[in-house]
């Protein structure tokens, strides 16, 4: 499959391929070559809507469990499914390394996950440059888990005092992959992902978030607003690209389908062209997806591990993808996608299951196959990132 102005995928992973068999003789040459072939694919990495590089992308999720064995990023399991993508036809990767808080009144936030904050750079840096020699831009957004089990968009320090702790560790825990990321080149880094209790009320806390990331990373920054979050968020003007997580309930009842999902994609992308046109900046669906089941277009964001009784319904997320790309793609506004989500591990069902948001071997991968091979259209946004 060809793809304009992109490196050819076939082209690429041949090289990447010779690159991992050289790494065992002379690994010094081994990142060498790699940043040489990155360099390659570096001006493709423009955002624009419609432009041959507006994002075509996958977020490849992680696998932070050292007792799960050689999988996750920085392995020989997350190459095959970076190699997997590039073969779809997308073009940008993100990652989403996890740090994580006790409860939602926690004011530290714990840089490691699963595994060591050092371990999890070094195997994320690999990725990077794994997905850069494969022609991949990448995009990185640091997420943070909750481990009580609640939403950290609902995160409440409950005094001024709490929650300068809060965002003081905040910042210590996002620096370290800022640097990280102007380190590897990479294209887009996002400064949060759902803190909707905060990115009102405290703009001016996530103001100066960005100016200290930006003191560390000259690439584009954004924020990972939820869906139901990006009208009321108060520091867009900070950011050089609005971004979304874009779960929104496309159906209105059970039993609804394609038709249904189309109609309310269609409103959907309205509601985004006034945003977009409000503050001047084009919108970029940090995160997209639906699951594998049926009816869950009628509460998207819901994690398949916390339901029962989950019917497999792989046409069902087709057309949930279906009526996104239709209402989204070609729009002036519209810098592209990253469809959530594909695990780094292609063996482990226990991240997600048959029913869950990975479309992976299931009827999606063929509507995002034709979506990502279309040229979208002839507009270029006309920004750069903010000084």
């Amino acid at each position: 499959m060809s793809h304009p102005h992109s490196v050819e995928p076939t082209a690429v992973t041949d090289v990447f391929s010779l690159i991992m068999n050289i790494r065992i003789v002379i690994p010094g040459l081994v990142s060498f070559l790699i940043i040489q072939v990155a360099d390659a694919a570096a001006d493709e990495c423009v955002i624009g809507p419609g432009m041959p590089s507006a994002v075509r992308g996958m977020t490849l999720a992680p696998v932070e469990d050292s007792r799960m064995g050689p999988v996750g990023y920085g392995t020989r399991a997350s190459s095959e499914v970076l190699a997997e993508i590039r073969n779809l036809g997308a073009t940008w990767i993100s990652l989403t390394p996890f740090g994580r808080m006790d409860s939602l009144d926690s004011t530290e936030i714990l840089p490691d996950f699963e595994i060591p904050l050092e371990e999890n750079i070094e195997r994320t840096r690999a990725t990077i440059r794994e997905a850069k020699a494969m022609g991949f831009c990448v995009a990185l957004i640091p997420h943070i888990w909750v481990l009580s089990g609640e939403w950290r968009g609902e995160i409440d320090m409950g005094s001024q005092k709490e929650w300068k702790k809060w965002f003081d560790s905040y910042e210590r825990f996002i620096k370290p992959w800022a640097r990280l990321s102007a380190a590897e080149g990479v294209s887009i880094f996002s400064i949060g992902v759902e803190f909707k209790s905060t990115s009102f009320y405290m703009a001016d806390e996530w103001r100066r978030m960005i100016r200290h990331v930006r003191a560390v990373y000259d690439g584009l920054v954004t924020y990972s607003a939820n869906w139901d979050e990006a009208a009321d968020v108060g520091f867009w003007d900070a950011v050089d690209i609005i971004g979304i997580n874009g779960f929104w309930p496309l159906a209105r009842k059970p039993g609804d389908r394609t038709d249904v999902m189309r109609q309310r994609a269609l409103e959907v992308a309205g509601e985004l062209e006034s945003l977009s046109i409000i503050h001047d900046k084009p919108v970029l669906l940090t995160e997209t997806g639906c699951k594998a089941a049926a009816d869950a277009a009628l509460a998207p964001w819901e994690w398949p591990e916390h339901l029962v009784d989950l019917k497999y319904d792989g046409e069902y997320q087709a057309g949930f993808y279906q009526a996104v790309l239709e209402a989204m793609v070609g729009r002036e506004w519209f810098a592209g996608l990253f469809i959530w989500k594909v695990i780094s591990d292609p063996g482990d069902w226990s991240q997600d299951p048959e029913a869950g948001f990975s479309p992976r071997l299931k009827p999606g991968w063929g509507v995002l196959d034709s979506w990502f091979e279309m040229t979208w259209s002839e507009r270029e946004w006309p920004f750069t990132s903010l000084p």
